[in-house]
């Protein structure tokens, strides 16, 4: 962007002081925004997913963000309350909040969050993600790729094994892996490393602090909130064949009815990666499935497609905040 479009862009913000919510709110009415959130965490507790990953919200500002929501009349909903028919009426807007992925911190400082509002929530859990388990391959590659000596061998094996560009390191190389390389041959990579380099113990540490145990999920359906499917693995759609993808759905069905013995209805995408015909598979094993594809929910919307607005990161300033939450978007109108 432009300086001129970033000073056009800031200027936008002054459409977003509290006398416009009048507005803002009327284009809200008869529909449901539904928020994602990734990591309730203060920054630099875990340097490694910081770096690579989703960052994080501050507890104080979740509870910021929801807290103008519900100062404005939100009705607060879950997957479940749209199955069941409960959809706002045309003088009042709905709001989902919902967690993908399922990290420890989520059902820790973003259950205390919730509690203190009053407001349920949806937590979409990848059902590998588990205390006792091992680093998903994910976030055991952002771990490979933060250590200051480890992160050179990663690159190294990388364009050993995957024939990759020699300047190829850092953020671009996390990305290519995460995102541009089949999934079975980034675990194969991620092996080799743990066996040379005998990392299993510290991989586990971290496992152990990041990911939540059968507790946490229960506690969480106790309080009221809904519990979904984010996969098993948490791999991208593009990068598995269809029946891999299937096995995933069933896997994580499986694991989160073992825990809260029942099967969950809902089911999110992980890195919102579908492509043609998934609702169709999904719709075999799940009555709704969510997206980001950045759009207000409607009593037309199909349940197979539910779009979502995910968290942009720190506000420049409160006039900002209020902007993402009133439209889902910090870009100037028309872009």
């Amino acid at each position: 962007m432009s300086r001129l479009g970033r000073a056009a862009n800031r200027a936008a913000d002054l459409l977003f002081l509290p006398p416009l919510d009048r507005l803002w709110l009327r284009r809200l009415r008869g529909k449901v925004l539904c928020l994602l959130y990734h990591r309730v965490d203060e920054p630099g507790r875990e340097p490694f997913l910081d770096r690579f990953g989703v960052p994080p919200i501050p507890p104080k500002e979740l509870a910021a963000e929801l807290g103008v929501l519900r100062r404005r009349g939100a009705r607060f909903l879950t997957y479940a309350d749209l199955r069941a028919g409960r959809f706002p009426t045309g003088s009042e807007f709905g709001v989902i909040v919902s967690f993908d992925d399922g990290l420890r911190c989520n059902y820790e400082q973003g259950m205390d969050v919730l509690r203190s509002l009053g407001i349920p929530a949806v937590f979409f859990q990848s059902t590998a993600m588990r205390a006792g388990g091992e680093l998903v391959w994910e976030h055991a590659l952002y771990w490979y790729g933060a250590h200051p000596r480890l992160a050179p061998r990663l690159a190294e094996l990388a364009r050993q094994r995957l024939d990759l560009p020699a300047d190829l390191e850092g953020a671009a190389l996390i990305a290519r892996l995460r995102d541009g390389t089949p999934v079975v041959r980034v675990r194969e990579l991620l092996a080799e490393l743990a066996e040379r380099f005998d990392t299993a113990g510290a991989l586990a540490a971290a496992a152990a602090r990041l990911y939540p145990g059968a507790d946490h999920l229960r506690r969480a359906r106790e309080a009221g909130h809904e519990l979904g499917s984010h996969g098993h693995h948490h791999v991208p759609r593009c990068n598995i064949s269809p029946e891999a993808f299937e096995e995933e759905l069933i896997r994580s069905a499986a694991a989160l009815e073992q825990v809260l013995g029942e099967p969950p209805r809902a089911f999110s995408y992980p890195f919102n990666s579908h492509l043609p015909g998934d609702g169709e598979i999904c719709g075999r094993h799940y009555l709704q499935v969510a997206t980001v594809d950045a759009a207000l929910i409607t009593p037309a919307t199909p349940a197979l497609a539910l779009p979502r607005f995910t968290w942009p990161g720190p506000h420049a300033n409160p006039l900002r905040r209020r902007r993402w939450l009133c439209t889902g978007t910090l870009a100037w109108p028309g872009r």
